[in-house]
C-alpha cells in the first residue's frame, strides 16, 4: 500500500475533527499549528514504518495531536500546552496509555512529564527537530523581514 493513503487512513478521523482542524488558523513557528502537527505526524509515520514498529498507528495518532490546543497565551502555552492538547485529545478521541504519554511530554524537559517509552522520545525529537526547520525555514525570515522593513522606515524618517 502507498503510505501516503496508509497514513491518512491513520488520520482520516482526526481531521474531521472541527475542532482539530480550527489549528489551521492559528500561527505555529511560522505556519499554521494543524501544518506543523501534520509534518510531524508524517515523519513520524516514515520514521516508524521504516524501523517496523508495530504500534505505528497509534504513534502517529498520537504525533499529530501533541499540539491540540487553541489557547493563545503565549507565556503559559511555551511549558503548560502539552496539558491542553491533552485534555483536547482525550476530550475528542480514545487514546491508550502510551499516546497520552507521548502528548504529555513531547516538550520534555520544559514540561515535567517524563517521557515513560521510546516512542515519547521518538516523538518529542521529530517535534524539536521539525520546528527548528519551521523556525528557520518560515519564521526567521519574516521576523529578519520585518526588522528590516522597520529599520528601513526608521531610516527614511530620520531623513
Amino acid at each position: 500500500m502507498n503510505w501516503e493513503i496508509e497514513f491518512n487512513q491513520i488520520i482520516d478521523d482526526i481531521l474531521l475533527n472541527e475542532k482539530f482542524i480550527s489549528l489551521k488558523y492559528i500561527i505555529h513557528h511560522g505556519i499554521s499549528r494543524l501544518d506543523h502537527s501534520l509534518h510531524v505526524a508524517r515523519i513520524t509515520f516514515l520514521v516508524c514504518r521504516k524501523f517496523h514498529l508495530k504500534n505505528t498507528a497509534e504513534i502517529t495518532r498520537a504525533a499529530l495531536l501533541h499540539d491540540f490546543f487553541t489557547n493563545s497565551n503565549e507565556k503559559k502555552a511555551f511549558y503548560k500546552h502539552p496539558t491542553w492538547a491533552l485534555e483536547n485529545a482525550t476530550n475528542e478521541f480514545a487514546l491508550n496509555d502510551m499516546q497520552k504519554n507521548i502528548i504529555a511530554s513531547h516538550m520534555f524537559p520544559i514540561c515535567k512529564t517524563l517521557p515513560n517509552c521510546k516512542e515519547s522520545f521518538l516523538v518529542s525529537t521529530i517535534d524539536k527537530v521539525v520546528a527548528s526547520y519551521e523556525l528557520t525555514k518560515y519564521k526567521a525570515p519574516i521576523e529578519i523581514g520585518a526588522i528590516l522593513i522597520f529599520v528601513i522606515n526608521f531610516l527614511a524618517i530620520q531623513r
